[in-house]
């Protein structure tokens, strides 16, 4: 589910002895750039839900365009935050927007998921109180994470499928 975000950003200027403004829309930032002394500025966060998208992002005076037509709706606790900043780490940003929904996350603890992916496999009803009383999903998570099968991207919020990408 997608949070419309209001985002304010501020244009800093490099030139010291100069004053950014602040703006919340490609069009403001266009607009008051093109009627400041100054054409090059460095682009701060400054309120709204995305700061932890914004800093992975590493929004630029020549990609803020893509902040606001993609990226500001999206708040930081969401999935699309999410897989984005996961996905920076290993493509360019472009890709990452493209591919966030192929990210598949797991909200819970890992043994949690280990349980789930165990259900997927076999229907554990059908299995024997012996067996099914004896399976250590402790264990399974364990592997599934020194096997770099999931990665955490946050204290219980697991990339699922890493193996993918």
């Amino acid at each position: 589910m997608n949070t419309i975000v209001t985002t304010i950003l501020y244009a800093n200027p490099y030139d010291i002895t100069c004053t950014g403004f602040y703006f919340g829309s490609i069009n403001e930032f266009n607009k008051q750039l093109s009627q400041a002394s100054y054409e090059e500025v460095e682009i701060d966060f400054i309120e709204g839900n995305n700061p932890g998208l914004f800093q992975a992002t590493k929004i630029h005076q020549s990609n803020v365009d893509l902040w606001f037509d993609e990226l500001d709706q999206y708040s930081d606790d969401g999935h699309e935050a999410s897989a984005i900043g996961y996905l920076l780490d290993i493509m360019h940003l472009d890709e990452a927007i493209k591919r966030r929904d192929e990210v598949i996350l797991h909200r819970g603890s890992l043994a949690d998921y280990a349980f789930e992916l165990v259900e997927d496999i076999c229907s554990l009803d059908q299995l024997p109180d012996l067996i099914r009383n004896h399976i250590d999903y402790d264990s399974i998570a364990r592997d599934l994470e020194l096997n770099s099968e999931v990665t955490e991207l946050s204290r219980n919020v697991w990339v699922v499928n890493c193996l993918e990408f």
